[in-house]
């Protein structure tokens, strides 16, 4: 008999669940009892035709559902039905979303965003999907929509629908192709990138500025303010001892600053050698449309989008079960409903020879289990921020007749565009008709029409000027999502994957939306693996492309003038989805079983090309240059590692002591950056400061806060009663202890600093020589102010565009002085605002730094879009803080582990709110007696309001608690809270 076919007893869990073999045969049984027994009272009952034999589902007191069925088309079929009474309206929302009907459900406010992703075309990627799907996979997703239809045909319609004036007769039934458009979507939302657009704008303004000014614009551009390299610099993959890495530097340029400035002057020129003034003039303009879509505007400023997540990895020298070990937190918008839904799906299939056994989470509208354990692998993820997206500047050329678009130039010929017309709808909600859906007229240049560019992988144009024929000119989009891509078979497998063997094989069907992969099996096993489809550039494979060529991130050439196309494959690779080269997979980022014993990810650069702050000045080990992106977080990946080297220093790690470094909420940058205020007010305080300074030193408010950050962890407790801090009890808040309310304090009082101190020195710096319009995202601007603080005594505060960022002055007469002068006049602006009028709902206009709590500022509304009963608060059971100050107070802050960033710029009383972080905890472990696994999520199952589960579990989210991840039948039926059964048609 097969070794994996064995009868092996069960060792007793750290859960002390009963014992139960582990033979997948005796499993299989056990479910096929579970199937066929009764429960103590009668189960609710539904149809779903197309099933193939009865499916049942446990609901457990947590709301979660256990799926148990004989067949994975029908356990995925429950999914569907489960995802549907929990979560239609979501679902709903998100495919209208990425179809860009989304008018047709809320009103015409939704009628942009329709445009933008009509000429997109996620909806026409899901198409191409849909027609190139393997039969496994359509069978698996058509019975995922017959599940949906079961219960939109049987069921009301959710309270929404109401508010709507919307009735069945407008919510069209779910199809595959919904299905896989919310698919794209999400991994459009992780990957898609027009920030090329917002780095054009900014790059070309910095250098003509510069240029009439006197000045080295592409310097200042490039090193001075959109640099790249990080304040913390942590690699994914760690060099191990011999080891040659992945990439190696070029001889073109290593780093050196003078090579830099002229490949960066080198690109300015190239730059406008064919960006035409129209050209820039339509980047601006997309610019200020797109940043009033709330899905484009993380596409074009991408270098700010919180990408987040994070995972970190031990194995088993370093734990104290002697085995692998895995933390995730994926981070995505904090809504409500949850963005994902809990769920785990037992099959026992007599035709196979192995029991599928896994749960996890998932997206409501997809059949899949986006991250998971099954009982022999977990896997999860971090979004890896490749760059997949290319802008082009296209020569249009036009019909006579029409005067619209009808072809591109490419090699001086034209190529023939594609017109795709189109047709929008709204609804009218509030007129008192129900179902008032009804066309709205929208002319041909305004969306009406949609223009695709065959040679761009099937992308469109994004915007364009025609008015003069002899100069028209758009912009286009490549991205490697507009093609079919078969993520959802990647999925599929994990759920049946034995090892990590399997899962990589599967992962090969994963083509867009980036992810940084971790992967812990029961062998003991800790992997690293990067997923999705980097295409390879023509210039980039030419050795003297950074001197001479365009970087990747701004817009590049589309006539082929200078070689900026995607190199198109000369095979057709059947693992391979795009039409184009890509980088090997063996050159992908990757780790397993690391010498050190342990692997991290934060959104952070994985193998370091960034280091030097030149993205483009490494090799390929076959040749050509190795490029992955222009820019990665940097702060929380250096604060998990300095967590990992603390409990690597103490001793073996426990899960308990994961779940702990999940709850961080230490402030990396405060630690970098506190120093400086110290300092500085030391310095003031010296005999023979300049006056300025030593009044400064003698302002008693100013020498308290100093003191108060001097006695700082950087921590950021709440520090009030109200407030949720990780350890608190969310159903008895008790009142915070004195350490806890001076951390508190000090939060506060860096935080607003840090506002301060990025606008009057990053800020008013670039306003002084006209570049303010087109200043850096607040992240950016931190890491500007960052490195010119860490790196004064090289540069004494003076850019590489020779522009000074702390200007002596007749105050000030030295560059250390005016520096200490700008941390502590930034520091009083600080405590001015925080004494304010604007921040009298939180201090009440207090000049006692006691009442500075940090709760009072750092706060999230857990938003829907139709408002209160469906948000929370007011939904969920739970209130705002107070009059003005909106939602519930909770630890955390700017680009913590524990993640709540707002913006570094906050200075504003609800500027400080967040509305992004994990939206899943997990922490897991292979033990003898199986998995050991917690975790949990902002909400409930149910996206109900008054349902008990709404918000049971975001309780549990607020105070870092966890729930045990169950795969053992027997504990799902002792937590049993009541139970269904979906039947075939009779």
């Amino acid at each position: 008999m097969p070794r994996s076919h064995r009868l092996q007893p069960c060792r007793p869990r750290l859960l002390r669940f009963p014992r139960l073999p582990c033979s997948p045969g005796l499993l299989g049984l056990s479910l096929l009892l579970l199937l066929a027994l009764g429960t103590a009272g009668a189960a609710e009952a539904a149809v779903v035709p197309e099933l193939d034999a009865a499916v049942r589902v446990v609901r457990t007191t947590d709301g979660i559902p256990h799926v148990y069925a004989s067949r994975d088309t029908d356990a995925i079929a429950a999914l569907g039905y489960l995802h549907a009474r929990d979560r239609l309206f979501q679902m709903d929302s998100l495919r209208r979303i990425f179809s860009g009907t989304y008018a047709e459900l809320v009103g015409s406010a939704a009628l942009g965003s329709d445009i933008q992703l009509r000429t997109l075309g996620l909806r026409r990627a899901a198409e191409r999907t849909y027609a190139a799907l393997s039969a496994s996979d359509l069978a698996w997703i058509e019975a995922y929509a017959h599940g949906v239809n079961a219960y939109l045909q049987q069921a009301p319609l959710p309270p929404e629908y109401g508010a709507l004036e919307l009735s069945k007769a407008s919510v069209p039934p779910w199809t595959v192709v919904d299905s896989l458009v919310i698919a794209k979507g999400l991994a459009f939302g992780l990957s898609f990138d027009l920030s090329d657009i917002d780095n054009t704008v900014s790059f070309m303004t910095f250098s003509l500025t510069g240029a009439a000014a006197g000045f080295d614009g592409a310097a200042l551009f490039f090193e001075d303010v959109f640099r790249v390299d990080p304040l913390a610099a942590v690699a994914s993959v760690p060099a191990a001892p011999g080891q040659a890495p992945l990439v190696q530097p070029t001889s073109l340029d290593a780093g050196s600053p003078a090579a830099a400035r002229s490949a960066a002057q080198a690109a300015a020129q190239n730059l406008q050698s064919y960006l035409r003034p129209a050209t820039l003039d339509l980047a601006r303009s997309y610019l200020q449309e797109a940043r009033e879509n709330t899905v484009l505007r993380a596409a074009v400023e991408a270098r700010e989008a919180d990408r987040g997540s994070n995972w970190w990895m031990f194995s088993g020298e370093h734990t104290t079960t002697g085995t692998s070990m895995m933390a995730n937190d994926p981070h995505l918008a904090l809504d409500s409903p949850a963005t994902f839904y809990e769920a785990h799906l037992l099959v026992f299939d007599p035709q196979r020879f192995r029991v599928l056994n896994a749960s996890g989470i998932s997206f409501p509208g997809v059949p899949a289990l986006a991250q998971g354990c099954n009982m022999d692998i977990c896997w999860g993820s971090t979004t890896n921020p490749m760059d997949v997206t290319d802008v082009y500047q296209e020569i249009l050329v036009l019909d006579p007749t029409t005067g619209l678009p009808v072809a591109t130039l490419f090699d001086g010929q034209p190529e023939p565009l594609v017109l795709i017309p189109q047709v929008y709808r709204a609804n009218t909600p509030g007129n008192g008709v129900g179902d008032d859906v009804a066309p709205v007229p929208v002319g041909p240049a305004e969306g009406g029409i949609t223009f695709v560019v065959p040679r761009r992988n099937n992308g469109p144009i994004v915007n364009f000027d025609f008015t003069d024929p002899a100069n028209a000119v758009a912009l286009s989009v490549q991205y490697t999502g507009w093609g079919a891509t078969f993520e959802v078979e990647a999925f599929r497998r994990w759920l049946r994957a034995k090892n990590v063997d399997d899962f990589v094989d599967a992962l090969q069907s994963f083509d867009v939306g980036s992810q940084n992969w971790s992967v812990i099996d029961r062998s003991g096993t800790i992997a690293y693996f990067t997923s999705a489809e980097m295409p390879l550039r023509e210039d980039l494979q030419e050795l003297n492309a950074p001197d001479g060529g365009i970087p990747p991130f701004l817009i590049r050439d589309g006539s082929h003038q200078f070689n900026h196309e995607w190199l198109r494959a000369g095979d057709s690779d059947p693992r391979r989805a795009l039409p184009y080269q890509i980088l090997p997979f063996d050159e992908m980022p990757q780790s397993v079983n690391p010498a050190i014993g342990f692997l991290i990810s934060g959104n952070n650069d994985p193998v370091g090309t960034t280091f030097d702050n030149n993205p483009l000045n490494q090799l390929r080990p076959g040749g050509g240059l190795y490029y992955l992106n222009a820019g990665y977080a940097s702060l929380r990946a250096g604060r998990i590692q300095q967590m990992v080297d603390e409990a690597l220093a103490t001793g073996p790690v426990s899960l308990e002591d994961l779940q702990r470094m999940q709850a961080d909420n230490q402030l990396l940058d405060a630690q970098l950056l506190t120093p400086f205020i110290l300092d500085a007010f030391d310095n003031a305080s010296a005999a023979g400061a300049p006056a300025a300074l030593a009044a400064l030193a003698a302002d008693a408010e100013v020498a308290e806060a100093v003191s108060r950050l001097e006695a700082w962890d950087f921590t950021t407790p709440t520090g009030i009663t109200e407030g949720y801090d990780p350890g608190d009890d969310a159903t008895a808040l008790t009142a915070p202890g004195a350490d806890e309310v001076a951390h508190s304090v000090a939060a506060t009082l860096y935080s607003t600093w840090r506002g301060q101190a990025v606008r009057r020195v990053v800020d008013d710096t670039l306003a002084a020589v006209g570049l303010d319009s087109v200043g850096p995202g607040s992240r950016q601007a931190l890491m500007v102010l960052g490195h010119l603080l860490l790196e004064f005594d090289d540069n004494q505060g003076v850019g590489a565009s020779g522009i000074p960022f702390f200007p002596p002055t007749a105050a000030a007469p030295t560059p250390e002085n005016a520096r200490d002068l700008a941390i502590l006049e930034s520091l009083r602006s600080a405590l001015d605002l925080l004494a304010s009028d604007d921040f009298a709902p939180a201090f009440g206009g207090s000049t006692d730094q006691d009442d500075y709590r940090w709760g009072y500022l750092h706060r999230i509304v857990f938003d829907n879009d139709l408002g209160s009963p469906f948000s929370m608060p007011s939904g969920g059971g739970l209130q705002d803080l107070a009059p003005g100050l909106p939602g519930v107070a909770r630890a955390g802050g700017f680009q913590t582990v524990d993640a709540s960033a707002h913006s570094a710029r906050a200075d504003g009383v609800n500027e400080f709110m967040f509305g992004s972080g994990p939206a899943r905890r997990f922490v897991g472990t292979f033990t003898g007696g199986g998995l050991d696994a917690w975790e949990t999520i902002p909400g409930g199952a149910s996206a109900l309001p008054g349902s008990p589960f709404q918000s049971n579990l975001l309780m549990l989210w607020l105070t870092n608690s966890y729930r045990p991840l169950v795969l053992r039948p027997q504990a799902v039926q002792q937590d049993r809270l009541d139970q269904m059964v979906l039947r075939p048609a009779p």
